[in-house]
Formats: structure tokens, C-alpha cells, sequence
């Protein structure tokens, strides 16, 4: 019986030097065009939630010398900024994902442990809150830790991306967050809404509208 030989040679022994730097390009072209953030998507998202969920909250708390300046039930407040949140949570789990498909080894499973860490960490932030409620924190103390450790979350997520993803923008974003969730946090309420709407959300936006403007470079794939 003749045995077939066993052919362990790389296809891409037999490409000249030329096409081998052609199909390395190609690669290497694909990989920066699935980790690039897209701005417009990702900041705008997280600045329309903190803008409006914010202002809400900011214009639904009772003043110190008055009432509130727009007479909403705190539930629907409430209800309102989770949902804001998430909704951007989504986005940004969906992007990193979607980011790392198609791609092998730990490109692919950066973009994926990204996605689920923005997943994880707002599906816990409830468990948090009430856990502190339950151990008899006041309602002052509630409503000033649900926007404290959303900030620290977001900010911190967005400096794991930075380093994860080599990006100097995503740093300085989640920076700017962390600084002005704590600064706003001396402030109290409703003071510290104000700040997040304004310095967090207002930040979010000029970064989304920054991309807009210059969007970044996406090299060709060139052809296959």
C-alpha cells in the first residue's frame, strides 16, 4: 500500500515575499478597522443618557429654598436614568463585541471581555443600592450613590477600553469622569446632578461631536 505523504507546509510558504506583505497588511488592516472605536456611537450615547437623565433628576429634586422645578414622581426619575443607562450599556456591549468578530486570539477575546464588563457592571449597580437600602442608608444617600457609582463604573470602563485598546481619547474621557463624579459628589445634591449633566454628559457630547468632525482613520483592506 503506498502511503500518502503528510503535507505540513504553511500555504503561504509557497506566496512570494511581495504577497506575503500583502496578505500581512490586509490583516493587520482589518484588525485597526474592527478596534476603532466609533465615537459618534459610543460618546453620543452615554452623553444624551447622562444629559437628559441628569437634567431630569436635577430639575425633579426639591431645592433647598423651594420645590422642585418640575413636579415628577422620583419612581419615574428613577426609572427614567436606568433605563438610559442601560440603553447605552447595550450600545457599548454590542460595539466591543461586534468589534472582536471575526477576528482570532485575543483581539477577539479583548473586544468580547470588554463588552460583557460594561454588561456585568450595571447589571450589579441595582444589587448594590438596594443592598444599601436594606442596611437603612437614607433616601439622600440612595439617590446621591446611584449617580456616584454609575460615573465610577463608566469612567473606570472607559479607562480599561483605553488601555485595552491603546486609545489616549477613551483615557481622558474616563478621567474627566471619575474627577468630576467625585468633585460633584462634595457638592451634594442636587448640585451633584447638575455637574454630571453639565461636565459629564456635556463632556460625552463634545467628544461624540469631536469624531463627527474627525472621524478616524480606517485604512483599506486593500484587495483579498
Amino acid at each position: 500500500m503506498t502511503q500518502r505523504p503528510t503535507d505540513d507546509t504553511d500555504p503561504t510558504d509557497d506566496l512570494d515575499p511581495t504577497e506575503q506583505l500583502r496578505l500581512v497588511a490586509h490583516q493587520e488592516a482589518r484588525t485597526r478597522r474592527a478596534l476603532t472605536v466609533d465615537g459618534r456611537f459610543l460618546f453620543g450615547a452615554w452623553g444624551v443618557a447622562w444629559f437628559v437623565g441628569f437634567a431630569v433628576m436635577w430639575l425633579a429634586t426639591p431645592l433647598r429654598e423651594g420645590g422642585p422645578w418640575v413636579a415628577i414622581p422620583g419612581i419615574v426619575v428613577g426609572l427614567l436614568f436606568f433605563l438610559l443607562l442601560v440603553a447605552a450599556g447595550i450600545v457599548t456591549a454590542v460595539h466591543s463585541v461586534r468589534a472582536g468578530r471575526g477576528l482570532a486570539g485575543p483581539s477577539n477575546r479583548v473586544g468580547a471581555m470588554y463588552g460583557w464588563g460594561w454588561f456585568l457592571g450595571f447589571a450589579m449597580l441595582p444589587c448594590i443600592v438596594l443592598s444599601a437600602e436594606r442596611l437603612g442608608a437614607s433616601t439622600e444617600a440612595l439617590a446621591l450613590l446611584w449617580p456616584a457609582l454609575s460615573g465610577l463604573i463608566v469612567g473606570l470602563l472607559y479607562v480599561g477600553g483605553a488601555a485595552a485598546f491603546d486609545d489616549p481619547l477613551q483615557f481622558a474621557i474616563g478621567a474627566w469622569l471619575i474627577v468630576t463624579t467625585g468633585a460633584g459628589c462634595l457638592l451634594g445634591l442636587p448640585g451633584l446632578y447638575l455637574v454630571m449633566c453639565l461636565a459629564g454628559g456635556g463632556g460625552f457630547l463634545a467628544a461624540a461631536a469631536w469624531f463627527a468632525l474627525h472621524p478616524p482613520h480606517r485604512p483599506s483592506p486593500g484587495p483579498v
